[in-house]
């Protein structure tokens, strides 16, 4: 140091650790003689503070590379001298020395310019030989009052604690000190809580102690015969104490750490609500059972007399191996009968065409170079089937036959005709194009209301038809097990359950639960086989479980509309368990717990109180009618993580931080890592560090049968160092590796018994809520609150959500045979192996969010050109058009972008203002999902979606990377462009 007007610069007290060109530490040491305690030393802290992006609190520890700081007196002047690269402060008194401190503390940046050796406090200014120093007047802002338990002091965001997010954040601090108690070990301590204080800010106002203005945050050193910190009111804080421990008090409140980062402080709330949760009591059981289809159809059979002769068709909703076993069982019982098909009575047409058009085809000998199915376009009345619905059912036939019969999928094609006598006509295509009549089939179906009171579904039902030899045809339509368990759910248990919840309390069903969850265990025959084709599978237990889940959240959304005029959107989680019992009758078990809608305590913290040692002891809480006392106890860090990857990945590294910002409500602590330059210092301060670097927040495991994001996220970091060196130069990274561990936890249990199904009943959280729609309120749903803490620690540029497509077919037979009708797209059929999704904003930064969003296409785009990832696209796209988007593009869209899908749509990405983009859009840049085909995917295919996941980021990375940023200073405030321009 050879200038003392550079003081606040690198060239001064501060310094670049780790050479990324951001202030992250401060080379001082203060030698305080224990005699004197000049006020203004804790403005000066707070300077070096403020400068800062992270600290360790060392002012007054010797240090290698410290610049000394020493006091002497003089009866001459007051003034602060460069003498052999240490800092000499003479002084005529102690209020001299704490004013020149004052001004230090507040000089202007652009002061550091000049050249001197000497500041001399002169006339109650700063002066550099006849030149006055400039220095910053405090502003007497008020601030929004962020303190208003004491457990906000040191919270998750730095100091104080606000609702809503922003990349700017102001210090408003007046320190007073009670003469009696005043000494130097009390200064130091307020000194490091002064700076502490000031490296959480953005901007900030001086002076921090003599004469208070208005508004902020006030701390108050007060005498007393015990240790105590009291807010007497919002941000209004008072130290009080003996004078021998009031001293090693402040010492201690410096230092302490937000339990999230592994310390104390605060978790006595944080503890103390844990331990008030229970098990959600017992509503009421039901049980069903009947008899099997099967045995209704051999009733009918038994009872019929006309079946000499008679060519008999029989569906049933059974595997394959009952079907057969029965068809010979029936044969040898009914030998009068000419014909006996037994059919199955789930995607009836598929199973027609395999297991009886395309062997008879096959044994006929006859040239077939393709194959024409006619389709009967479904057109029944106020149905929720689409027009394509017999389609649907057919699918995945032509890549089936390809596999089994060596048949071109692209040879198989499909033709919606808008009246036709049959659900199916097959042609077979021979070698000179010409086409030829095969087979024909009439797929009997039942009626029943959807949940919703409006709309009828129309699903495949089991029958027997006997087609006698006078050509006279009699059906006799049979529900099936699924059937007639699914009307007892909807007619039964659900209306029953709806009377148990008319008394509800007003935002249930909205941000909180009508009950906790259903329980159903299932027990029926049915078919349940993997198909030699990518991912999928015959499961009309899975299509059961998939129809239980979304049709009772639609039966509470439409109780909601009948009495708020508003969807239930959170009635409670429903978990469905479904047992394959081949050849068994049908029962079911059902159990519903219920919520007890007790009132959110407002518990305040009012006092915390230092025992004999200086040492925070305990905190002492209210919520207006009752008092708690509390240990000040530690959090400690789980052991182990619920899911094995990220276990797995927090037991091996030791490069980027760890934190624990809230519980799910299930008690699960949840983990975020925070990824920068580390700078060796103790404390640090994301906001500040997100002004000076691009940050990038990444959410994985939001729905937690959307399975590769987790693993993904862990990995992308080694490939980011491969690719990019060292890109936290120029980019903050923050991850949320399992954003929903009670999710998981529940599909944990779901796979058990049926690995591959999809599992949507583990989307949302514990009890059935999608909890992103109650982020930033008060809640007892700590996973909601991770994503706007997040963002209230490190204002983060871009934010990227990382989810996950069905892997297979996704029916629902009571339902419309489509993916749920609340969705305004279907999601019958993957599009692709990842696809995107930008959210825009609206208003005055939309162009720039188009803008970015290209931007961040294109890159993408560039990444996944030439790799698998585009091949596989390529041949879902061709698939997604086939079934889907050619006959309905409104329901299936496609947004093109090169090799990709991207979407922007509205429909398909709904804006809310608990999304960060909306919410937030003069500030955040751009907010991107990915949707990769992974719901409960292994081996291979998992890979293939965690790498399609890491290079979507990849390109992302890249894009903020190489993105230019302005940092301003106006004074001693910072403030930086946003929101930042990607393209």
């Amino acid at each position: 140091m050879d200038n003392i007007l550079a003081i606040w610069t690198k060239e001064g007290l501060l310094r670049d650790n780790n050479d990324d060109g951001v202030i992250d530490g401060t080379a001082v040491f203060i030698d305080l003689p224990d005699h004197l305690a000049p006020e203004g030393l804790i403005d000066f802290c707070a300077r070096l503070g403020y400068e800062t992006t992270s600290l360790s609190l060392r002012f007054f520890e010797h240090g290698n590379s410290a610049v000394k700081m020493s006091f002497i007196y003089s009866d001459v002047k007051t003034e602060i001298r460069l003498e052999n690269w240490e800092l000499i402060v003479r002084y005529k008194s102690e209020a001299e020395l704490s004013d020149l401190l004052k001004l230090i503390a507040a000089m202007d940046p652009e002061e550091s310019a000049g050249t001197s050796d000497t500041i001399e406090f002169k006339d109650g200014k700063l002066a550099a030989g006849q030149v006055f120093i400039k220095t910053i007047e405090g502003r007497g802002e008020e601030a929004h009052p962020e303190i208003n338990s004491l457990s906000d002091l040191w919270s998750f965001s730095g100091v104080g604690k606000n609702n809503e997010a922003s990349p700017s954040k102001l210090l408003h601090l007046n320190v007073s000190i009670e003469e009696t108690v005043k000494t130097a070990e009390l200064l130091k301590g307020l000194c490091d809580f002064a700076a502490r204080s000031a490296m959480y800010s953005t901007d900030i106002v001086f002076p921090v102690t003599g004469e208070r203005s208005s508004g902020g945050l006030r701390l108050e050193v007060l005498e007393d015969s015990s240790a105590s910190l009291e807010l007497t009111e919002p941000n209004v804080l008072q130290l009080k104490g003996p004078k021998e421990l009031v001293g090693s008090a402040a010492h201690h409140l410096a230092r302490e750490k937000h339990w999230s980062e592994g310390g104390a402080f605060g978790y006595w709330e944080q503890g103390y609500s844990l331990k008030q949760k229970t098990e959600a009591p017992l509503l009421f059981e039901a049980e069903w059972e009947d008899v099997q289809e099967t045995e209704m159809a051999y009733r009918i059979l038994k009872d019929s007399e006309d079946l000499s002769g008679a060519d008999i068709e029989i569906f049933l909703s059974e595997p394959g191996e009952v079907r057969r076993e029965l068809k010979k069982k029936w044969k040898d019982l009914f030998p009068e009968v000419k014909s006996l098909k037994v059919r199955s009575a789930f995607k009836t047409g598929l199973h027609w065409l395999v297991e009886e058009v395309l062997p008879e085809l096959g044994d006929s000998g006859e040239a077939v170079q393709g194959l024409e199915i006619k389709v009967k376009k479904e057109s029944s009345e106020n149905g929720l089937e689409l027009p394509i619905r017999w389609i649907q059912e057919m699918y995945p036939a032509d890549r089936l036959i390809e596999e089994e019969f060596g048949l071109k999928a692209e040879l198989v094609n499909y033709q919606l005709e808008d009246k036709s006598e049959h659900t199916y006509v097959v042609f077979r295509v021979d070698e000179r194009g010409m086409r030829h009549f095969v087979s024909s089939l009439d797929v009997p179906v039942s009626e029943l209301p959807y949940v919703d009171g409006k709309h009828y579904v129309y699903p495949v039902s089991s029958a027997v038809r006997v087609r006698t030899g006078e050509g006279a045809v009699r059906e006799q339509i049979i529900q099936t097990d699924r059937e007639r368990f699914y009307r007892f759910y909807t007619e039964e248990v659900l209306p029953r359950l709806r009377r148990e919840v008319a008394d509800y309390r007003e935002g249930q069903g909205h941000t909180r639960p009508l009950f906790d969850r259903i329980e159903i265990d299932v027990w029926m025959s049915e078919e349940e086989r993997k198909l030699p084709v990518d991912e999928e599978r015959i499961s009309s237990l899975e299509a059961l479980h998939e129809d239980l889940y979304f049709n009772t959240l639609d039966y509470f959304a439409h109780m909601g509309e009948e009495l708020e005029g508003k969807s239930f959107n959170a009635p409670g989680g429903v978990h469905p368990f479904m047992h394959v019992r081949e050849g068994e009758k049908p029962e079911a078990y059902i159990r519903v717990y219920s919520w007890e809608d007790k009132p959110l305590e407002d518990w305040v913290t009012t006092s915390i109180r230092f025992d004999e040692k200086g040492a925070l002891a305990e905190a002492v809480m209210t919520n207006g009618k009752e008092e708690v006392t509390l240990s000040v106890e530690a959090f400690e860090k789980p052991e182990g993580h619920i899911h094995p990857d990220v276990q797995h990945w927090l037991s091996e590294q030791d490069s980027y931080r760890i934190l624990y910002p809230d519980h799910s409500y299930r008690g699960h602590a949840i983990p975020i890592i925070e990824c920068f330059m580390d700078a060796g210092e103790e404390f640090y301060s994301p906001l500040k560090m997100s002004l000076f670097k691009k940050t990038i927040f990444i959410e994985a495991g939001h729905h937690s049968n959307e399975v590769s994001s987790t693993p993904a996220v862990l990995q992308l970091l080694e490939r980011a160092d491969n690719k990019f060196g060292d890109w936290l130069k120029d980019v903050n990274l923050v991850i949320l590796p399992l954003a929903n561990p009670d999710g998981y936890e529940l599909v944990t249990k779901l796979i058990e018994e049926h690995p591959e199904w999809k599992h949507h009943a583990a989307r949302y959280n514990a009890v059935g809520l999608e909890y992103s729609l109650v982020r930033f309120q008060k809640t007892v749903f700590g996973e909601a609150n991770i994503y706007p803490e997040i963002l209230r620690r490190w204002a983060p540029d871009v934010i990227v959500d990382d989810h996950g497509i069905p892997a297979h077919e996704w029916v629902q037979p009571f339902a419309g045979y489509n993916s749920p009708p609340r969705f305004p797209v279907s999601y019958f059929l993957p599009s692709a192996k990842i696809y995107g999704i930008g959210r825009l904003s609206s208003g005055n930064y939309r162009d720039l969010h188009v803008g970015n969003l290209e931007a961040v296409v294109e890159r993408i785009s560039q990444y996944i050109s030439g790799t698998g990832i585009e091949k596989e696209n390529k041949y879902w796209q061709e698939r997604f058009r086939k079934y889907g988007n050619q006959w309905l593009p409104a329901v299936f869209p496609i947004e093109e972008a090169p090799g990709i899908h991207f979407y922007r749509q509205a429909d398909v990405a709904p804006s809310y203002s608990t999304i960060g983009i909306s919410r937030y859009p003069d500030w955040i840049a751009a907010e991107v999902i990915s949707e990769a085909a992974d719901e409960v995917v292994y081996d291979e295919v998992l890979e293939s979606c965690i790498e399609a996941h890491i290079v979507f980021n990849l390109a992302i990375l890249e894009v903020l990377q190489k993105a230019g940023i302005e940092v301003k200073r106006n004074g001693l405030s910072y403030e930086r462009v946003r929101p930042i321009n990607l393209s």
